[in-house]
């Protein structure tokens, strides 16, 4: 078994005379990391940063030399272990999903080591440090704005105190003068920064209101502002006519809209003309049909979804759709939610029931990615048939509009709900499930998740769809799916909710709902995921 312990011990072995680390020993204990096991080696190396962090008596200069070093060592191990844990958003059994306490560990660590590096030269200022100062401050920025970043891709707040250290490095890099100084972050990185650059990026992630965008959105337009986040300038006098947002920099609080009380000394402006422009241009190249990743989009970055998103962002930074379509109105009340396309579905048919359980298992509905209500059965018992009907989890209206709802529950168990889901919603004393999607999502670990929901139709009609007789269909069998009745005061058209594989547009198929029959031709898709597809489709004929 490999000594991660003496490996510790080497790097931090105390010297005859001096009770610190050093380079030589922090080189030979990382070459020796079993690197084939990933998380393992970067477990320890966290652990080796919090043994630094706690050693005061460390000199600044080998302090420095150790963490950088240590930090670029780690750094791909970093990257491996995020993108693992990304991509595995999807299965919450994986084991890439145990990755995310090393991961947030490591920025936690990171970012204290350079805090105390850059404290200990305010104290006793080296001029022979003075560039290499510059490369830390950004990055001790860089790893606050990661603890945000990650926040904002489990839908959580981001402590206050991650909000300060940002506001607190940049006054410094700013009091220092080298607020714009451009450097590489690291030694292999392919892009410039600077100070101001990686100070804004996380402000401009939050403006972007994360809470209604999935993960991988999250994610790439991240990476989108390691580039656009240069187009943008902080200015210490209030101009509001060329002025959007502002950020008090003895606050706790991240930016937000200008306002004329946001005065005095600590409070930086600026304004995403230029930004705007930028992205206008970008997206002009993508609709000319240049190539995402020759635009430096990534290659993740996929039309016309990635368009889509561009798009939206561009309009939420320059204010142009601030205003809701409806105004929510408050209105409490108990309503009962199913998840899924195929549990909606299961709600809408009359008479559902769920299937009794070998002896043994939990019974229970699942929501949320869990069983509730689940109790033990034995089969060989008669039980009531009402202990076979769905247990729905209850979660509390708390206002409403033409469009749509907000929501509250308190979360137990692990919660699954994403941006995108489909929510089947039936208010206490309605008649029916009314269908909607999760379009924004706030939680909370000590309280209550929020959720806001955007309704596509009140009156939900299960329906089937067949091939034309004689037809050489690719629908060999009958599909269930929903027929979701136009909303005009929302302004959403009909359109069918059904699963995605064996869709292809433009086949003519048989829709049968009702006791009544129809020839309908589907059209495009208005919105894809990994459980449904909502397509628009036409009506071509009547069959009596």
């Amino acid at each position: 078994m490999f000594d991660f312990s003496g490996l510790i011990n080497a790097i931090l072995r105390k010297k005859t005379d001096d009770p610190v680390g050093d380079l030589k020993s922090a080189t030979i204990w990382v070459q020796e990391l079993p690197l084939a096991d990933v998380h393992s080696a970067h477990i320890e190396i966290v652990r080796a940063l919090s043994s630094i962090n706690e050693n005061k008596k460390m000199p600044l200069k080998e302090r420095i030399r150790v963490c950088m070093y240590l930090n670029e060592k780690a750094q791909s191990l970093q990257n491996n272990l995020c993108r693992d844990y990304l991509a595995s958003s999807n299965d919450n059994h994986a084991v890439e999903r145990s990755y995310l306490p090393t991961i947030l560990a490591f920025w936690d660590e990171m970012a204290v080591a350079y805090q105390i590096c850059i404290r200990n030269f305010a104290q006793s200022p080296n001029t022979k440090l003075w560039p290499t100062l510059h490369i830390i401050t950004a990055r001790a920025l860089h790893f606050y704005a990661m603890q945000a970043k990650w926040a904002h891709l489990r839908y959580l707040p981001v402590e206050g105190a991650v909000w300060r250290n940002l506001h607190r490095l940049y006054l410094f890099s700013e009091r220092e003068n080298f607020d714009k100084t451009i450097i590489k972050l690291f030694p292999d990185s392919r892009e410039e920064t600077s100070c101001l650059s990686e100070y804004l990026q996380p402000m401009m992630l939050y403006l972007a209101n994360p809470e209604s965008l999935q993960p991988q959105q999250i994610h790439q337009l991240d990476q989108w502002l390691d580039t656009w986040a240069k187009s943008l300038t902080l200015e210490n006098e209030f101009r509001p006519h060329r002025q959007l947002y502002a950020v008090n920099l003895g606050d706790t609080k991240p930016a937000r809209g200008l306002r004329r009380n946001m005065l005095g000394e600590k409070y930086r402006y600026w304004g995403v003309g230029l930004l705007v422009v930028t992205i206008e241009k970008t997206v002009e190249q993508l609709k000319a049909g240049e190539l995402p990743a020759r635009l430096g989009l990534g290659e993740d970055c996929r039309l016309p979804h990635c368009l889509e998103l561009i798009e939206s962002v561009e309009r939420r930074w320059s204010k142009k759709d601030v205003k809701r379509k409806h105004e929510r109105t408050p209105n409490v009340k108990v309503v009962h939610v199913v998840q899924g396309l195929s549990d909606i579905i299961g709600q809408l048919k009359p008479g559902a029931k769920i299937k009794r359980k070998p002896k043994g298992e939990m019974i229970g509905y699942q929501v949320m990615g869990y069983t509730v209500g689940g109790t033990p059965i034995d089969m060989n018992e008669e039980k009531d048939e009402k202990l076979f009907e769905p247990v729905l989890e209850q979660w509390i209206m708390e206002n409403e509009s033409v469009s749509g709802y907000g929501v509250t529950f308190n979360p137990s168990g692990y919660g699954g709900l994403r941006i995108g889901t489909l929510i089947g919603l039936k208010p206490e004393k309605a008649p029916h499930f009314l269908i909607g999607v999760v379009r924004r999502m706030n939680k909370n670990p000590t309280s209550k998740t929020y959720v806001g929901i955007e309704t596509l139709c009140q009156s939900p009609i299960p329906v089937q769809l067949h091939p034309l007789p004689g037809s050489d269909a690719p629908l060999n069998d009958a599909i269930d799916a929903i027929y979701l009745l136009e909303m005009p005061q929302a302004q959403i058209a009909r359109s069918l909710l059904l699963p995605c594989g064996n869709i292809h547009l433009g086949h003519l198929l048989q829709l049968k709902a009702q006791g009544k029959t129809y020839t309908v031709r589907l059209q495009k898709i208005i919105e894809e995921t990994d459980d449904y597809c909502r397509i628009a489709f036409d009506v071509l004929a009547r069959h009596h």
